[in-house]
């Protein structure tokens, strides 16, 4: 009991792995984005400057991915939690502290890739999540989701208090100076996007990394931090209740409750994404209105009712024996090294201090460099598990959870 060994592939969820797998190609369509425009840009909602293929491409992926796949990547993260726990509770006599010790390793990889890499990581948030979730160690999956809608709602609720707080003061006596503030701040807004494409463009790598700081401290120190943790938090609490049900790890036993994923994330989160797509592309994140609040909301229900669909409907292709959804399982497995190749590869293709592609490219054809390099880690993942038990990034954050070096090559006979 006192020596802690981590899980063996034979023992993974395949049918989890496949979901991850496919979540990456979500999360790849939706970062490609920002690799050509700084993050600070997404204050401003949809890009309306585009026009033909690259409209509709960014429209697609605005309406129907955006959001959908942070939460499944989310929910998947809030599974794999309770899954490690309750392993490390058969195997060791401390288990929070194994599970602390691969989150505070996550975080690691998650401040290096925000720093040095793409300033858009979702590590650094997963880790803070991670930590928080120690709480709830003990909680039944009944309790688990509640929690975790409570903590879902709470940004909305505070989206809504500020739309009303600030229209309130707009109609006072101190609207006029408080309208010339927010103006103010538009302008500054403006002036630090304008200098990001300048530096992203053309800057070198120290002028990149100084500006990247600047943007992230932004990003999360002028209350992003407060809308997406809880958010994030939230979303993965219901994957623990998942995980603890045993939806996805057993899913033959919950054919019912995965054709009601798809049933009622489709009847919910179609119109409601439709909604956003058509009426949420002017969104103010800056100044919160009521026309945002509202749009806000619907994106919320949008998010987590097209994900349960998206994740319902693989479920429901796995059961049905569908081989062709095999090929996405290999790379579920190596989800961290794929993720983290992604912003490699991309921010030294289009960045000045590498091939210096910035801008060069509108919307359809970076997707479809998107598309090109997912399809190449799909097969390279599958290349690599037939001679390795684990990805490369993957055998570091196990060996650095477990304080030993895991065997990377597979056993020959």
């Amino acid at each position: 009991m006192s020596t802690a060994t981590p899980t063996a592939p034979q023992e993974r969820s395949h049918l989890l792995d496949i979901i991850r797998g496919f979540a990456l190609l979500g999360i790849l369509l939706m970062n490609i984005e920002y690799f050509q425009r700084p993050l600070t840009a997404m204050m401003h909602g949809f890009n309306t400057e585009q026009a033909g293929l690259d409209y509709a491409t960014a429209w697609g992926v605005y309406t129907f991915v955006q959001g959908k796949f942070y939460t499944m990547f989310s929910l998947l993260f809030g599974m794999g939690f309770v899954l490690f726990l309750d392993r490390a509770m058969e195997k060791t006599n401390a288990p929070r502290f194994l599970f602390f010790r691969r989150v505070f390793v996550l975080a690691l990889f998650g401040l290096i890739h925000i720093v040095y890499i793409w300033g858009g990581d979702i590590l650094v948030t997963y880790a803070i999540a991670g930590v928080l979730l120690l709480l709830f160690t003990k909680t039944p999956a009944k309790r688990l989701w509640k929690w975790g809608a409570a903590f879902i709602i709470i940004p909305t609720l505070l989206f809504w208090l500020g739309a009303w707080g600030i229209q309130m003061g707009l109609s006072s006596e101190s609207g006029p100076e408080m309208l010339a503030d927010f103006e103010q701040t538009r302008i500054e807004m403006q002036q630090m996007i304008a200098m990001g494409h300048e530096v992203y463009s053309a800057g070198s790598y120290t002028e990149v990394l100084r500006y990247r700081l600047s943007e992230v401290a932004l990003m999360y120190g002028g209350g992003g931090a407060i809308f997406f943790v809880p958010i994030v938090l939230g979303t993965i609490l219901i994957g623990a209740s998942f995980g603890r049900a045993g939806i996805f790890t057993n899913p033959i036993e919950h054919r019912k409750a995965i054709r009601n994923m798809v049933f009622f994330g489709a009847i919910f989160g179609l119109p409601s994404a439709l909604v956003v797509g058509i009426y949420g592309l002017d969104i103010e994140m800056m100044i919160p209105n009521y026309h945002g609040a509202m749009i806000f909301t619907v994106q919320a229900i949008a998010n987590i009712s097209l994900c349960f669909a998206y994740m319902g409907i693989l479920a429901v292709l796995y059961l049905g024996g569908k081989k062709w959804i095999q090929h996405l399982a290999p790379a579920g497995r190596m989800a961290l090294t794929n993720y983290l190749t992604h912003s490699i590869v991309f921010t030294t293709l289009f960045y000045g201090y590498g091939f210096g592609l910035y801008g060069e490219f509108g919307r359809f054809a970076t997707t479809l460099m998107a598309i090109a390099l997912y399809a190449g880690q799909l097969w390279f993942s599958t290349w690599w598990l037939q001679r390795y038990q684990y990805g490369p990034m993957e055998w570091l954050w196990r060996s650095a959870t477990y304080m030993k070096l895991q065997a990377m090559r597979k056993a020959t006979h």
